[in-house]
C-alpha cells in the first residue's frame, strides 16, 4: 500500500507550512513514529512523525518550499514493488498543482535512483556551524528538544556544529558541547588553610617544700 504524506495542521490558525529539513530521504526506511522532517508553523518549528511503517519513495516538496495544509508532500511504499507507483502518483499530484507552493518542478529522485539497502554504509555527518547556516534562514537550525537543552545547560547554540541533516543541531550534540566545555574549565582547588602558629608553653619550676 502506498501512503500519502501531507502537510500537517500544527495550529488551528496555521494554513500553510514550510519544510525546514527532511529527517529522511528517498529510499530510507521509516519506521511508525519516527521523526522524518521538521516544519515551520506561524508559532515554531516542530517535528513531524511518520504514522506508518514504510519505505519514503519519493519528496514532493522540498527544503525551504512551502505548500498548504492537507496537501502531499511526500509518499511512503510498503515494499521496494510500490516505489515506482509512488513516484507516479507523486508526479501526478504535482501536475495537479497540489504539490508545495513554493513551485516544485520536479521530484526529489529520478527513477534509476537505487533504494538504498540496510547494508550500505551510512554517509558521514554534516558538522555545518550553527551559526553559518543560520546566516541564511536568520534563525539557528535545532530540534526542539536541542533548543530546551540547550537552554537548561546553558549553552550557546551558534557555538555548536550540528551533526543533523544540513547541520541540524540535536540534543546528542548540546550534550556533547556541554560535556567538552565541562572538561575544559580548569578544576576548582580550594585554598589551603593558613598554617597554625606553633603552641607556646611556660616551664615553670617546681618549689621545693
Amino acid at each position: 500500500m502506498i501512503h500519502e504524506i501531507s502537510m500537517p495542521a500544527l495550529s488551528s490558525t496555521m494554513e500553510t507550512g514550510k519544510i525546514v529539513s527532511w529527517l529522511k530521504s528517498p529510499g530510507d526506511l521509516v519506521e511508525k513514529g519516527d521523526n522524518i522532517l521538521v516544519v515551520e508553523s506561524d508559532k515554531a518549528d516542530m517535528d513531524v512523525e511518520s504514522f506508518h511503517t514504510g519505505i519514503l519513495a519519493t519528496i514532493v516538496v522540498q527544503e525551504g518550499e512551502s505548500a498548504p495544509v492537507g496537501s502531499a508532500i511526500a509518499f511512503l511504499a510498503e515494499t521496494e514493488a510500490e516505489i515506482e507507483e509512488a513516484k507516479a502518483r507523486a508526479q501526478s499530484a504535482m501536475t495537479n498543482g497540489s504539490a508545495g507552493s513554493s513551485g516544485a518542478t520536479a521530484i526529489s529522485t529520478p527513477a534509476s535512483t537505487p533504494t538504498r539497502s540496510a547494508a550500505s554504509s551510512p554517509p558521514a555527518p554534516s558538522l555545518t556551524p550553527a551559526a553559518a547556516v543560520s546566516s541564511f534562514s536568520g534563525r539557528i537550525p535545532a530540534s526542539p528538544l536541542a533548543k530546551r537543552r540547550a537552554t537548561e545547560l546553558g549553552v550557546d547554540l551558534q557555538d555548536i556544529a550540528g551533526t543533523g541533516p544540513n547541520g541540524r543541531i540535536l540534543e546528542a550534540d548540546v550534550e556533547r558541547a556541554a560535556a567538552s566545555r565541562s572538561a575544559a574549565a580548569p578544576p576548582q582547588v580550594s585554598p589551603s588553610p593558613p598554617p597554625r602558629p606553633p603552641v607556646r608553653r611556660s616551664l615553670w619550676g617546681r618549689r621545693s617544700r
